[in-house]
């Protein structure tokens, strides 16, 4: 049976069948304090997570339109920038090469590959130390793959939903799909800060692609996108600020990350019998206080 969404219905009489397992009162209770603070905690690092978040996006915008000398600024045609900064496309100092990906057709350039593949899914504002997938030396040889040094900036030219114009680096030697770009700078520019510039512009970048149904992001394009150039020293210490902020950022993920599978581990235990709770002391004052107790 379905409801107007499409979607399966589950019969009335079927859910007034189904069996629930029914521990003592004072058990329930126990095992819902334990899981309703555990959902707290989670809230709490999501919420500083957001927080988070905003901090670095307000202090990436201060960082690259007032840099850190406490000079005038100048507007130009990315908005005001401080005055000794130069405005360069990045044409003008970047090499740019993709990737490409081994046929599906062929199970030997896949099966047992070695050699990493990135996706653009994987290029999410990070450092890239593992991927889902790997291709076999022949699958690169047929295919137009290439291997990346580690600490290879790359960006999504295309993608489902957000992706398109994030950027990641790569912390292994790997290769990628056509769909992700590698940028090589010069000795004129990190690449670090390069990726935080480009994370700040994210917004812009995914405006200027092309396409009627699915926007994309191409080689050309990419070489368009213009770029504030203060000096070597000021580079490397913006991108040393905004490093901190990401730290901080991945810790927070981990630990949200880690108490969402003790969740889900105390939940299959709790539910399932395999840990019994009746002879601890736990404080079930939590429920009431929220409206959750029985």
């Amino acid at each position: 049976m379905e409801g107007s969404t499409g979607r399966q219905r589950v019969p009335e009489q079927l859910i007034k069948e189904w069996l629930i397992p029914l521990p003592p009162l004072v058990e329930q209770k126990k095992i819902a304090a334990i899981l309703w603070n555990i959902q707290q905690a989670i809230e709490v690092e999501t919420e500083l997570i957001r927080v988070s978040r905003e901090l670095k996006a307000a202090v990436m915008k201060k960082l690259f339109t007032e840099g850190l000398n406490d000079e005038p600024q100048k507007e130009t045609e990315i908005g005001l920038v401080p005055e000794s900064w130069e405005i360069k496309e990045l044409r003008d100092f970047v090499a740019i090469k993709s990737g490409g990906t081994p046929s599906r057709e062929k199970p030997e350039y896949w099966n047992n590959g070695t050699i990493p593949w990135v996706k653009t899914g994987e290029v999410n504002y990070c450092v890239i130390k593992d991927t889902s997938e790997c291709i076999t030396e022949l699958g690169m040889k047929n295919s137009a793959a290439k291997v990346f040094p580690k600490g290879t900036l790359l960006m999504a030219m295309y993608g489902q939903g957000v992706t398109r114009a994030k950027v990641a680096i790569l912390g292994l030697d790997a290769t990628t799909n056509q769909a992700c770009a590698a940028i090589f700078p010069d000795t004129s520019v990190s690449s670090i800060f390069l990726y935080h510039f480009l994370e700040y512009q994210y917004e812009q970048i995914r405006e200027m692609g092309h396409g009627a149904n699915q926007k994309k992001l191409n080689t050309d394009i990419i070489k368009a996108i213009k770029c504030p150039i203060p000096q070597p020293q000021e580079q490397a210490e913006i991108a040393r600020y905004l490093d901190v902020l990401d730290s901080e950022l991945i810790i927070r993920k981990k630990k949200t990350d880690s108490l969402e599978e003790l969740f889900q581990s105390a939940l299959s235990e709790l539910m399932s019998a395999s840990i019994r709770v009746t002879d601890l002391e736990i404080d079930t004052t939590c429920l009431e206080s929220h409206g959750a107790a029985a």
